[in-house]
C-alpha cells in the first residue's frame, strides 16, 4: 500500500473521529433540548442557528478552499493566508449579521427569538473562524488534531447544555451556552494550530482582502448558494407553519446532519491531494477520485438504507412518541443521506483542479430550484414537502456536479459491494424491526460480511487497500 494511500486513509480516519464523536456530543445535546424545550421551543433554537448561518454565509465566502488549496502546494504561503483569512471573515461577518439581525427585527420577531439570534450570531462567527485552522491542517494534511479541538468544543457544549437544560433552562440560556462552546472551541484549534504544527505570521494585511476575495470568488458565490440551498428549507417552513412543524422537522433533519461528517471526512482528506495531482501525474487525479466516491459512499449508503427502514423506532428511541411526524421526513431524506458524499468529493476535486466555476452554476440552478420547489410543497406536503425537496435537490447537484467533472467511473466498481450489501442488511434490519438495537447491530454486521466478501472478490486491489490499513497490517 502507498504511503500516500495510507495517509488519506489516515486523515479519513482522523477526520471521522473528529466528527462521529462530537456529533455523539451533539445529538445527545439535540436530543434532550428537544425533550426538554418541546417542538416550540427547539424549533426556535434551530430556527436561529439556521438564520445565522445564512446570513453568515458571506464570512465563509470560500477562503477556506483557496488557503488549503494554494498551502497544501506551498507551505510558505501560510503566513499570507491565515491570519488575512480570519480577519476578513470576521468584518464580513459583523456586517452581514448587523443587518441580517435588524430585518429580522424589522419583521416583528419576538424579544426571545431576537435574544436567540444575538447570542448564536457571533457563535457562527466563531464557528467559521475555527474552521480556518482546520483548513491549516488540512493543508498540512495534519487532520489529528482536529479531533482534538472539535471534540472538545462538542462536549463541553453538550454537557453543560444538557445539565443546564435538565435543571430548567430556556432557550435563550441554551443559545449562551453555545456561544462559550464555541469561542472555547476556536481558542483550542488556534493554540494547537500555534504550538503544535505553525506559528503563522499575524500580521493583518487589508491590501490581500480583495485578491483573496476574488480567487475566493467563485467558490464563495458557490457556497452562498450552497447555504441557502440547504438551510432554506428550514427557514421557509418557519414562514408557512408552526414552530411545532418545524420542531418536527428539525429531528429529523438532525439525523440527516449527523452523517454528514462522512461525506466531510473522506472530502477534506482527499483535498489537498487532489490539488497536488492532475490527470497527467502519478496516480492520475481521477484514479484517487474514483476511490473516495467509493469510499464514501460505503460509508453513507448502509445509514441511508437504515434510516428509510428504521425512520420510525429511529425517532421514537431519540426523540419520543411525540415527534411520531418526523418518521416520514426522515425516510424522504434518507436519499440525501446517500448522495452526500458524491457533491462533497466531486466539489472537492472540482475545486483542486481550479474548476470551481462548475460548482456556482450548479448550486445557483439548484438554489433556485429548491426555493421554487419548497414554494410549492411546504404548503401542500407541509414537512414532508420540505424533505422531498431536500433530496431531490441533493440528486440534480450531484448529478450536475459529476457532469462538469467529466471523469469516466466504473459505477459496478463503486456501486456494487455496497448497494447488494445494503439491500441483505435491509432484509435484516426488517425482520428485526421490533427491536432496534438488534436491527442495527446485526444489519451493521451483515454489511460490513457481504461487503468485504464482495469486494476481496471481485475488487481485490481495493479490498486491500483498506485492510492494509488496520492495526497490525501496515507496512
Amino acid at each position: 500500500m502507498s504511503t500516500g494511500a495510507r495517509r488519506i486513509l489516515a486523515n479519513t480516519g482522523y477526520r471521522l473521529l473528529a466528527d462521529a464523536g462530537s456529533k455523539v456530543a451533539s445529538l445527545a445535546f439535540y436530543v434532550v433540548m428537544a425533550r426538554e424545550l418541546g417542538a416550540k421551543g427547539f424549533g426556535e433554537f434551530t430556527f436561529g442557528l439556521s438564520f445565522v448561518i445564512l446570513v453568515t454565509t458571506l464570512g465563509n465566502f470560500g477562503q477556506d478552499a483557496v488557503l488549503t488549496r494554494e498551502v497544501a502546494r506551498d507551505r510558505s504561503l501560510l503566513d499570507r493566508y491565515f491570519v488575512n483569512t480570519l480577519a476578513l471573515k470576521i468584518v464580513l461577518c459583523a456586517a452581514s449579521l448587523t443587518i441580517g439581525l435588524a430585518a429580522a427585527s424589522a419583521f416583528g420577531i419576538s424579544a426571545e427569538t431576537r435574544n436567540v439570534l444575538l447570542l448564536l450570531g457571533p457563535a457562527a462567527v466563531f464557528e467559521l473562524v475555527m474552521q480556518t485552522c482546520f483548513a491549516c491542517f488540512q493543508a498540512y494534511e495534519r487532520l489529528e488534531f482536529i479531533p482534538i479541538a472539535l471534540i472538545s468544543q462538542r462536549t463541553l457544549i453538550a454537557i453543560v447544555g444538557i445539565v443546564a437544560l435538565l435543571s430548567g433552562a430556556d432557550v435563550v440560556l441554551v443559545a449562551g451556552i453555545y456561544l462559550a462552546g464555541t469561542l472555547f472551541g476556536f481558542l483550542l484549534a488556534l493554540t494547537l494550530l500555534r504550538t503544535r504544527l505553525v506559528r503563522p505570521a499575524m500580521r493583518i494585511e487589508p491590501r490581500r482582502w480583495w485578491p483573496l476575495m476574488k480567487a475566493a470568488a467563485a467558490i464563495g458565490l458557490a457556497g452562498v448558494f450552497a447555504v441557502v440551498l440547504f438551510r432554506v428549507d428550514m427557514t421557509m417552513l418557519a414562514a408557512f407553519k408552526s414552530a411545532s412543524v418545524v420542531g418536527h422537522y428539525a429531528a429529523a433533519y438532525r439525523l440527516l446532519e449527523a452523517t454528514l461528517f462522512i461525506s466531510w471526512s473522506v472530502s477534506s482528506a482527499v483535498y489537498p491531494v487532489f490539488s497536488r495531482l492532475s490527470p497527467v501525474t502519478e496516480p492520475p487525479v481521477g484514479f484517487v477520485f474514483e476511490r473516495g466516491i467509493k469510499l464514501g459512499l460505503a460509508l453513507t449508503l448502509p445509514l441511508a438504507t437504515g434510516a428509510f427502514v428504521l425512520a420510525e423506532p429511529l425517532i421514537d428511541l431519540l426523540f419520543g412518541n411525540a415527534y411520531s411526524d418526523s418518521v416520514g421526513a426522515l425516510r424522504l431524506l434518507a436519499p440525501a443521506i446517500a448522495l452526500y458524499p458524491v457533491c462533497y468529493i466531486t466539489a472537492s476535486f472540482l475545486v483542486s483542479q481550479n474548476r470551481q466555476r462548475a460548482l456556482l452554476i450548479v448550486y445557483a440552478f439548484v438554489a433556485v430550484e429548491n426555493i421554487a420547489a419548497n414554494f410549492v410543497l411546504i404548503p401542500w406536503l407541509s414537512l414532508y414537502g420540505a424533505a422531498l425537496g431536500t433530496s431531490i435537490s441533493t440528486v440534480l447537484v450531484a448529478g450536475g456536479f459529476l457532469a462538469f467533472a467529466g471523469q469516466r467511473l466504473d459505477y459496478a466498481r463503486i456501486l456494487g459491494g455496497p448497494v447488494l450489501a445494503s439491500a441483505i442488511a435491509a432484509c435484516v434490519m426488517l425482520l428485526l424491526r421490533d427491536s432496534f438495537p438488534a436491527a442495527a447491530i446485526s444489519a451493521a454486521i451483515v454489511y460490513v460480511g457481504v461487503l468485504v466478501l464482495f469486494e476481496r472478490r471481485l475488487f481485490p486491489d481495493d479490498a486491500r487497500a483498506v485492510l492494509d490499513f488496520l492495526p497490525g497490517r501496515a507496512a
